[in-house]
């Protein structure tokens, strides 16, 4: 997926890391950063959850389901919720 590696360049870009220094972060060889954001190679899910992690953002954000980061630190409030809310109160 083309957009997995843009999402990981613009991350490593958006804080001013080289990709040594991200490798050097996760344990992993620079080549292979340089292959994740060309899109030689798929990241394994430990490093997307490391991205995710470090860089305070969903895997939605990462794979471009979404365009907005909502990390961790977001309000989880999904439309399901608010349904079975709404269902209880109307009882």
């Amino acid at each position: 997926m083309e957009i997995v590696g843009q999402r990981l360049k613009l991350l490593r870009e958006s804080i001013k890391l080289s990709q040594a220094k991200i490798a050097s972060l996760i344990g992993a060889k620079q080549t292979s950063i340089n292959r994740y954001e060309t899109n030689q190679y798929s990241p394994p899910l430990k490093v997307l959850l490391w991205y995710a992690d470090y860089f305070d953002v969903s895997l939605d954000y990462i794979f471009g389901r979404t365009n907005n980061q909502q990390g961790k630190l977001y309000h989880y409030e999904p439309e399901a919720l608010k349904v079975k809310a709404e269902n209880q109160a109307d009882m």
